[in-house]
């Protein structure tokens, strides 16, 4: 949140300093961020970040304060390999792996496809997660990472995991995830590995509601592992079909997108809120009633609607017009996103919204894309 033209929450920002966190000095860039707020006679008291690149920025801006945020496991988040170790070390996964750098990975030495090649700690709206058959695949998609990010970028190759994808919101309490909500991808792009199409609330699949219950016990011996004991988590994982799950990714931080208003429309929470008093010193307070209830009145469903070409997105229609579709509950249009690369998922608009039943909710999706109209411009 900033102070900024562009930046959607300007007007609830009191000031701001600008950094560039793009440093090889971490040292340095925090002498110039405590000098910054000395000269603006601002004291921290909590740091609260939502994006996964800037989490290593997070932990030491709070160990610098001696604030909360600055646990040991925290760093195991922010690698996707270091994430993987934790779980097989754990005896949690069984799931082939290799990690290296972008220019060092050997290709040839990867003897199990089809698998998944990707950053493994810049792979936010899956920038650069591919599936890959062989490996001349992985050779040119390991080269292509090198190119965008450079020979040193950390990579994982893992093993593609045939099963339905799902994603988990949730609450680690004294070191115990409580799952709340989940939804099912059930129009998940497996070409792409970009979410598309329809999500639901709560899962349809049998092997996904067994699959949710499945890896949410996987997360918690996770957080006993890695001794993670508070903090909001957002999982995503694959349910195979055996009704067992296995996990993709944990960002710490709540769903994008829709997903806050979602999670509040079916628990009264607000992940944010949550996040805001777990980062304070004072901690969070778990309410009376915990876990709280989900609503199960109807069926909640998302759907992103994405560009598919590089330029700047200039929309014909509003958000207005999206948010008066009828069972639409929340939604966003971003009229000027400027689509940079193609290898990653670039979400323009999405939509919220509630129905009866699953087809009730295609319905829905289907007025809601018709509502959002917008062309791609070249720059």
């Amino acid at each position: 949140m900033s102070a900024l033209e562009d930046d959607l929450n300007r007007d609830t920002c009191d000031d701001h300093v600008v950094l560039d966190w793009d440093s090889d000095d971490p040292t340095a860039r925090l002498a110039e961020l405590e000098r910054e707020l000395r000269e603006r006679d601002v004291q921290p008291v909590a740091v609260i970040n939502m994006v996964e690149a800037l989490i290593a920025w997070q932990v030491r801006i709070a160990e610098r304060y001696g604030l909360p945020g600055a646990e040991p496991s925290r760093r195991v988040l922010l690698s996707k390999a270091a994430l993987r170790s934790a779980m097989s070390e754990a005896g949690l996964s069984n799931l082939p792996w290799v990690t290296g750098s972008a220019a060092g990975l050997d290709a040839d030495a990867v003897d199990f496809f089809p698998a998944v090649a990707k950053p493994s700690r810049e792979s936010g709206a899956s920038r650069f997660v591919r599936r890959v058959d062989g490996a001349e695949d992985l050779r040119e998609h390991l080269a292509e990472i090198a190119g965008a990010l450079g020979p040193d970028a950390e990579v994982i190759v893992e093993g593609f995991i045939k099963g339905m994808e799902f994603s988990i919101d949730g609450m680690v309490f004294e070191g115990h995830f409580n799952g709340l909500v989940a939804f099912e991808k059930a129009d998940y792009d497996d070409a792409l590995l970009h979410d598309a199409g329809l999500s639901v609330c709560p899962p349809q699949q049998p092997a996904v509601k067994a699959g949710v219950e499945h890896l949410s016990q996987l997360v918690t011996r996770l957080c006993g592992h890695l001794g993670l004991h508070q903090g909001w988590l957002h999982v995503e994982g694959r349910a195979l079909e055996d009704g067992t799950a296995e996990l993709i990714e944990i960002n710490p931080r709540p769903g994008r997108g829709t997903h806050l208003a979602a999670i509040q429309y079916l628990t009264g929470i607000d992940p944010v809120e949550v996040a805001t008093q777990t980062a304070l010193p004072e901690g969070w307070s778990r309410p009376a009633v915990w876990p709280p209830q989900v609503g199960d009145e109807h069926l909640v469903g998302m759907v992103p609607i994405s560009a598919d070409r590089l330029g700047r997105v200039v929309a014909s229609s509003s958000q207005d017009e999206l948010l008066a579709v009828p069972g639409v509950f929340a939604g966003y249009l971003l009229n000027g996103y400027r689509v940079e690369s193609l290898n990653r998922e670039n979400i323009v608009a999405e939509a919220a919204f509630i129905a009866d039943d699953v087809p009730g909710l295609r319905a829905v999706a289907d007025a809601a894309r018709r509502a959002v109209r917008f062309d791609v411009v070249a720059d």
